[in-house]
């Protein structure tokens, strides 16, 4: 706008100058047209040389702009080309992926198959080996009543074999272990018992009976006293849970907790748990003998002919209906000497040797201390035959 301007001015000056001319004089308006001329020209240098600057800033910035073009043409390329490699990288470690996606699939696939067939094999196994386990129970459990504890022993051994963690099958050896006296593996196999069923009454039962019996053998003093209150535990939890359980020779557990009792001199407590066992197995002989023996102790011996009585009676059943049971014959040889029937002592004396394990080194010594508790109890007069009683089973067993 501003380079237009002298232009328009200049043409615009014939019409100053005209109407001038009338009111000034010449020379003035002469001088005035040469300023305006001077100052129109340059003007008009001042416009070319303002648009030679605009031609060649226009060439400057074609040549800058097209280098621009260029220059953003080739990035555009070069970035197309970036995003076509990057997109088929891209594509390539999809496909890359997705094949090692499907081959670790397959793989797991084939494993998780294998592991279940090797998981559904073993259960099979497993099934097949606790189902013949159990299949040798009756076979055990017919040895030990046939007195052959070493055999019972054996074939519990190889149901073990097959289901290491029965509870049933560890409780059965651990009494067996119990009886033959092995009672350092008695309480291994009950304890293994007690970890498969913490709650299994029958091992908590026996395992009181273990600790009763290493009580027994301990002299008097804290080892001894802890080994009873371990008894006592085990064997009043186990009667807890079932108050009707027997052991594997059909005798109630209450005579045990009854025997810790009279150990420990606990009297009352002692004839309160024979008579709960008196009340659980009453065609047995084992609870009138004791109870027999413990009022003997409190009311002499006349006081409980009666109780002998029925004792003895009982015993006599029980060696008809099993002539192979020889703790009955041990009730039978007490209760005869008690009533004063050495005869019928002797004679049941010979049937215990006979039909007692030579595995079962308990036995004897459990007929030797009631024997003592009855001679401890009889009128001097008739202690003899009780003595001589107990002599011959020291013979018998090597005085153990």
């Amino acid at each position: 706008m501003r380079i237009f301007l002298p232009l328009f001015l200049l043409l615009l000056s014939p019409l100053a100058l005209h109407a001038q001319a009338q009111a000034d004089d010449v020379p003035a308006l002469a001088t005035q047209v040469a300023r305006d001329l001077a100052d129109a020209g340059r003007a008009l240098d001042q416009a070319f040389n303002l648009l030679g600057l605009l031609e060649s800033f226009g060439f400057v910035v074609t040549v800058v702009g097209g280098a621009a073009a260029i220059f953003g043409v080739t990035r555009f390329i070069a970035a197309q080309n970036q995003l076509r490699e990057s997109r088929q990288k891209f594509e390539e470690e999809i496909t890359s992926s997705r094949r090692l996606l499907q081959e670790e699939t397959r793989q797991r696939e084939q494993a998780f198959a294998s592991l279940q067939g090797s998981l559904q094999g073993a259960l099979e196994k497993s099934t097949g080996d606790a189902t013949r386990a159990l299949s040798f129970l009756p076979l055990g459990e017919r040895q030990y009543r046939s007195g052959d504890l070493r055999g019972a022993r054996a074939i519990y051994e190889r149901a073990l074999q097959l289901d290491p963690r029965n509870p049933v099958i560890n409780y059965r050896m651990g009494y067996t272990c119990s009886q033959a006296g092995a009672l350092d593996e008695a309480e291994t196999y009950l304890r293994q018992a007690l970890a498969s069923e913490a709650d299994f009454a029958p091992a908590l039962a026996s395992l009181g009976y273990v600790y009763r019996r290493r009580a027994e053998q301990l002299p008097e003093g804290v080892e001894r006293a802890r080994a009873f209150n371990e008894a006592e535990r085990h064997l009043t939890q186990a009667l807890a849970l079932l108050p009707n359980l027997v052991d594997d020779d059909g005798e109630s557990w209450w005579g045990s907790l009854g025997g810790l009792y009279r150990r420990r001199g606990q009297l009352q407590e002692a004839v309160h748990a024979y008579r709960e066992a008196a009340r659980v197995t009453p065609a047995s002989s084992y609870a009138y003998v004791n109870l027999a023996l413990l009022g003997m102790q409190q009311d002499g011996a006349d006081a409980m002919r009666d109780t002998w009585r029925q004792a003895q009676q009982l015993a006599a059943a029980e060696v008809r209906a099993d002539v192979d049971n020889y703790w009955g014959y041990a009730d039978l040889v007490t209760t005869s000497l008690a009533l004063g029937d050495e005869q019928q002592a002797g004679e049941a004396l010979e049937s215990f040797f006979r039909t007692t394990p030579a595995d079962a080194g308990q036995v004897p010594q459990v007929l030797r201390d009631s024997l003592a508790q009855l001679a401890e109890a009889l009128p001097e007069a008739e202690r003899a035959a009780v003595q001589a009683v107990i002599s011959r089973i020291e013979a018998q067993t090597g005085g153990e």
